[in-house]
């Protein structure tokens, strides 16, 4: 907006900055505003490491200021590559976090703050600079707004800031407040630790993705010898929803210096986590729950730490009703309402009313909405009728939980969706240890009252230790959080339900659950991460044989090594004792893919998803099994689908581009590849949509880049990639590269019509063969999916 320029105040004969609007932008009214508005935030501002400023002036209509000059140089020109020595990291990052707190009391959120915005002084000061895009918050005290009389300039969706150093809500053009300006510092902190940015991209929509839904990779994994807590401290800041965030500047400052102290007296701990196996992101793998994906290849996914709940189906129409011909013996369970003072206790009352979902999903004759969709309406305020339409259902149990101490009150309420009528209402109000007896007095009155016919005993709660039960409530929620920190907590709280009650199966099958998602996440190698898991996961089938999720996390295992008979053994074993879970179906699902069995696969999937619909890793499955399946049209709608879900999920351009490859549409591929917001994906893609365009050159070089970048993590994509540009012997070329470096995209091979043009070659089938996937080999693999009740 300005220029700044090194000065002489002779009056009173020191050096300053004078900052100059430029003549450009002197014509610009916001701009203007805008520069004003600068000078009257930092003039409110008096603080050692913010840039002093002495005056405001206008000359010949050339407005401009002038503040302290500093000597030294822009911190973004200071950070060596592989990041500054931790004594510098704390103090650059305790003045910056200082700097900010101090802004933020006035009420001024800075919006911008970056590297290039911080000058290191030559002695040894750090001083934030440039409010140019200060903002005052809501809270901003009367007597700091009387002082700066800022004025609204930017208007709501507006995006303002520096892309790699923005918060996603800056991102989304959503309002911002201080923890806007906490999401950036972590980005620094990150930056000073590691000399790279935790969110990296060749373009701003690349980096705008990486912000928006990926997770970085903790510091103390890329510098093992720092302290484990800066790593939190870190990760804490960069939480993505701002209620989750570090809340104040001022907290962490004091982290920092608590930290510091630390350090210096000796007095801390270093986590060294595992050097991690280099993560394959090609191809469809396997699922550990109704979270699962189609579009990465890691050894597994992540089932309860799943991504953040995507946002419902914007309606099409004013709340209506369910469907005429919905089931009237089907229901969605809501999360229950956190009522307790402490809103921290919110993990409880979700993990109420989370096992009063799986209780009424283990009814084979009620249809039960999945957890995944069913959630996602959390404090979005929508009416009864429209959940139920969207989620298909002719029902809706929600409520409300209040824990205080050892005393618990839950109330429960079940409404007929197309009226809004009460059915049924009741409040509980018992001691902790009472708490299996309520959920599964509930789910007996809602049996009741939908008047549905049990073939069977109605199923019960597993109790424990009320204590116990608590804290592996808390351990899942945070588990969901899928960071280091977070896995590490959860991994210490289901210890600690051991410790109480050590026969609780779902304990020991979580703590297998976290070892397998934290070695598909690099946090733990294999050699570490997966006899961990079947550790635990026999422990579990030690304490109860017929634990059933168990039996799915050691199907998984197997599958991994390559053992389709053990696998489908196991996976056998896990569906006849739990025939309603959507993990271990959707588990199922994807087995049958790499079976061969598309058709059973696709239709599984179809029924997980009319159960789960605004599941968007679910959709995004099944328009990926209809892909396969020839069903391009389907697939289209279930990719419109998934971006309406999550506009930002990678791979569904790039899928959506593929469809239009086999359509035969090369212009609209491409211009849907283009739109990839996933690098890989777009590198992948690219050779195809340029080849089927005759841009033969084009392609050639998009291909190179490929095997360039991403040789060993992409050799089955590339053998397809020269399949689909029908060159057999580079196909086949790669396709042995694939199985020297244990490529899981070999698992769905017969299933990707991409190979088409060389499935007639006379070394198809022997290739087949001999990774044990021919047809005949195949078929001895005897595995049954019981059909459930739609």
């Amino acid at each position: 907006m300005g220029e700044v320029y090194r000065a002489r105040d002779t009056a009173l004969d020191r050096d300053v900055a004078v900052k100059v609007l430029s003549a450009d932008m002197a014509v610009d009214p916001s701009r203007l505003v805008r520069f004003e508005r600068e000078a009257k935030a930092v003039a409110a501002l008096n603080h050692p490491h913010i840039v002093t400023l002495h005056s405001v002036e206008e000359d010949g209509g050339v407005r401009f200021l002038t503040m302290e000059l500093v000597e030294g140089q822009g911190l973004d020109a200071a950070i060596p590559p592989e990041g500054f020595p931790l004594p510098k990291v704390f103090d650059i990052g305790i003045a910056v976090a200082d700097a900010l707190a101090a802004a933020h009391d006035k009420g001024i959120v800075h919006r911008d703050l970056k590297p290039a915005n911080v000058m290191l002084a030559t002695d040894g000061r750090v001083k934030v600079l440039d409010f140019g895009l200060a903002k005052l918050s809501d809270s901003t005290p009367v007597a700091a707004q009387a002082a700066t009389r800022t004025l609204p300039i930017t208007g709501a969706g507006t995006v303002m800031g520096t892309v790699p150093y923005m918060s996603p809500e800056q991102l989304r053009g959503q309002p911002v407040d201080h923890r806007s300006d906490i999401f950036s510092l972590g980005i620094m902190l990150y930056e000073l630790a590691l000399g790279r940015r935790p969110f990296g991209g060749l373009t701003n929509a690349d980096i705008s993705s990486s912000i928006l839904t990926s997770t970085p990779v903790p510091v103390t994994q890329v510098r093992p010898e720092l302290p484990h807590h800066l790593g939190r401290i870190v990760a804490h800041c960069l939480e993505k929803d701002p209620d989750l965030r570090a809340q104040s500047a001022r907290d962490i400052r004091n982290e920092l210096r608590v930290l510091r102290r630390e350090v210096e007296s000796g007095d801390t701990e270093i986590h060294r986590t595992t050097v991690p196996v280099a993560p394959r992101r090609k191809t469809v793998w396997i699922a550990l729950g109704t979270g699962f994906v189609v579009t990465t290849a890691l050894a597994f996914f992540i089932a309860r730490a799943q991504p953040p709940t995507p946002n419902p189906l914007p309606a099409t129409r004013a709340p209506v009703p369910a469907a005429h011909n919905t089931d009237d013996h089907s229901i969605a369970v809501l999360a229950f309402v956190n009522m307790s003072s402490d809103k921290e206790q919110e993990y409880f009352s979700d993990g109420i009313s989370e096992q009063l979902l799986d209780l009424l999903s283990k009814i084979p004759e009620l249809k039960v909405a999945a957890r995944t969709s069913s959630f996602s309406f959390k404090n979005k305020g929508l009416e009864i009728p429209e959940i139920a339409r969207q989620l298909g259902v002719a029902h809706v149990l929600e409520g409300s939980v209040r824990k205080s101490r050892n005393r618990v009150r839950i109330t429960a309420q079940l409404i007929h969706a197309s009226d809004g009528f009460h059915m049924w209402s009741q409040t509980y109000d018992r001691t902790l240890d009472d708490v299996f007896k309520i959920q599964d007095e509930i789910a007996g009155d809602v049996v009741r009252e939908l008047k549905v016919t049990l073939l069977g005993t109605a199923p019960r709660t597993r109790t424990t230790d009320p204590e116990a039960y608590t804290l592996y409530l808390q351990a899942v929620q945070l588990a969901r959080q899928a960071s280091a920190e977070s896995f590490a907590q959860s991994d210490r709280l289901y210890h600690q339900v051991l410790a109480i009650d050590p026969h609780y199966a779902p304990a020991w099958s979580d703590l297998a659950l976290n070892a397998m998602n934290e070695t598909n996440a690099g946090l733990m190698s294999n050699a570490d991460g997966l006899p961990r898991a079947r550790q635990m996961a026999e422990e579990a089938l030690e304490v109860d044989p017929n634990f059933a999720p168990a039996y799915g996390r050691l199907a998984l295992m197997a599958l991994a090594g390559g053992d389709l008979a053990d696998a489908a053994r196991k996976f056998d074993r896990a569906v006849a004792l739990d025939p309603t879970d959507p993990g271990l179906r959707g588990n199922a699902a994807n087995f049958l893919l790499v079976l061969g069995r598309l058709e059973e696969a696709r239709a599984l999937q179809e029924s997980l998803v009319r159960r789960d619909p605004v599941n968007a890793s679910a959709v995004h499955n099944l328009g990926f099994m209809q892909r396969l399946t020839g069903r391009l049209d389907d697939a289209i709608e279930s990719y419109r689908t998934t971006l309406r879900l999550t506009p930002n999920r990678g791979n569904v351009h790039g899928e959506l581009g593929t469809v239009l490859l086999l359509k035969g549409a090369p212009s609209d591929a491409l211009t849907e590849i283009e739109r990839e917001s996933s690098e890989l994906w777009r590198m992948i893609d690219l050779p195809m949509a340029y080849h089927a365009l005759g841009r033969t050159a084009d392609s050639d070089a998009a291909l190179a880049a490929l095997i360039a970048k991403q040789e060993k993590d992409a050799a089955y994509n590339i053998a397809y990639v020269y399949a689909f540009r029908k060159e057999p012997d580079r196909a086949f070329e790669w396709l042995d590269k694939a199985v020297e470096y244990g490529d899981p995209g070999l698992s769905q091979i017969v299933a990707e019509p991409l190979f088409h043009n060389i499935q007639t070659d006379s070394r198809w089938a022997p290739f087949l063969r001999r990774i044990g996937k021919a047809p005949e080999q195949l078929a001895k693999i005897k595995f049954t999916v019981p059909p459930l009740q739609q």
